[in-house]
């Protein structure tokens, strides 16, 4: 029995971690290529536009890698109606969302400035949400069958890099990178929500927006929970474009891609533990260790291969620029041992144990703090004080995840010390 939960897990974290190789690999050769061919102006217009739109897709995916991941590996691994339901819930509640992020495009490339003049832009993002209402990597988590998600994944990126490198040709070409994008995602998307409705017999039922609204709110702190650690970096991202220039915000997604490269393991090793701690309680001691201690290497490496990596990778010609992203990869270099912390005593700690509410309070409140900063920080400093905004959010979410923990514990009796 052992030897076959021990085999479950290494397949489920070599899954996640193909999943993570295969965006890694192609953000490694597919960055450079496309500041290559449109230049890191134009490119930061294409980053801009896909910070705003991973900022919606965080929405519309309501919480659901926390409260649908958690229902389905507590209640529902063999019970055929129990899935019906949880699935019917997640799809109505994306599908109302969707519609209503898509009116709020409309109305950006209407009456905004900033996104009216490149509306095609924006208008070829707004199908990268409609992909989106279709993937289904919550589903897979919930019921740990995650050696699905590396074929969609390929699926998806093979689309649309044959797509990239078939028509990114010169610098106007840039405004389709993201329908590209989002081509790869809709129908990878479509072909595993086809597969998923006929494997386990699922019948699409709409739910009414009556009970779409109870559940939202119902489900509230697990949202927020889930949407703001993952959308602080894209956020950064959004302020650098708005108070600054495109080629800024390109600066500052590299050294966000790069921080993510490094937090990449970490990130695995949260989803394999967490359905893995909500039904075994006595895991989560040697999941603490293992994500600290993997956070922490991780960000040494990071920070002492900065240099390194980035000069042989980018093969920018503007020395200036280069030394920037540099910079801004040393100052992030905390990151992977922060989302350890978080990943630890937030995701498979306090929410394990149903203390949504608190780890809320964490949220919302290390956010505001670090905004804050951030914007008068980014309003000066630009891409640098992005930089600042994120460590200062993320050390601050870290700390109190750590002490409200510890402090439930105490009271508790949570885990054995």
């Amino acid at each position: 029995m052992k030897a076959n939960k021990l085999y479950h897990f290494f397949e489920n974290t070599l899954s996640l971690f193909s999943v993570k190789a295969i965006d890694l690999a192609i953000a490694i050769w597919l960055i450079p290529y496309l500041i290559l061919k449109v230049g890191l102006q134009n490119y930061g217009v294409y980053a801009f536009a896909l910070a705003l739109l991973f900022f919606f897709m965080n929405i519309t995916n309501y919480g659901f890698n926390l409260v649908a991941v958690r229902d389905l590996a507590k209640k529902a691994t063999d019970n055929q109606k129990t899935i019906d339901v949880i699935f019917n819930e997640v799809f109505s509640v994306k599908l109302y969302l969707t519609g209503l992020l898509l009116i709020v495009m409309l109305l950006l490339i209407l009456f905004v400035p900033k996104f009216s003049s490149y509306k095609l832009v924006y208008l070829f993002a707004s199908f990268l949400l409609i992909s989106d209402l279709f993937s289904l990597r919550w589903f897979f988590l919930g019921m740990e069958k995650m050696k699905f998600l590396p074929a969609i994944n390929l699926v998806a990126t093979l689309i649309y890099v044959l797509l990239v490198i078939l028509f990114i040709r010169q610098p106007k070409d840039f405004v389709y990178i993201i329908l590209f994008e989002a081509i790869g995602m809709l129908i990878a998307g479509f072909i595993s929500f086809t597969y998923v409705l006929n494997e386990y017999q699922l019948t699409i039922k709409i739910l009414p927006f009556k009970k779409v609204r109870k559940y939202m709110v119902a489900n509230f702190s697990s949202f927020i929970n889930l949407l703001v650690p993952s959308v602080l970096s894209n956020i950064a991202m959004l302020l650098v474009g708005f108070f600054s220039i495109p080629t800024h915000v390109s600066f500052m997604q590299l050294g966000v891609k790069f921080s993510n490269a490094f937090s990449t393991i970490n990130a695995i090793l949260t989803k394999v533990f967490y359905p893995m701690v909500n039904r075994n309680t006595s895991a989560m001691k040697l999941a603490f260790k293992v994500l600290i201690s993997v956070g922490f290497i991780l960000a040494v490496a990071m920070y002492f291969s900065a240099d390194f990596l980035i000069k042989p990778w980018l093969k920018l010609e503007n020395a200036y620029a280069l030394e920037q992203v540099v910079f801004i990869i040393k100052l992030l270099s905390p990151t992977p041992l922060l989302m350890a912390i978080i990943s630890s005593y937030s995701v498979n700690g306090l929410l394990v144990f149903g203390k949504d509410k608190v780890v809320g309070v964490i949220t919302v409140f290390a956010t505001l703090t670090g905004l804050i900063i951030g914007v008068f920080l980014i309003i000066k400093y630009t891409y640098l004080g992005g930089a600042v905004f994120l460590i200062a959010a993320r050390g601050l979410y870290a700390l109190l995840s750590y002490v409200l923990f510890k402090k439930n514990n105490a009271e508790t009796g949570l885990i054995q010390k």
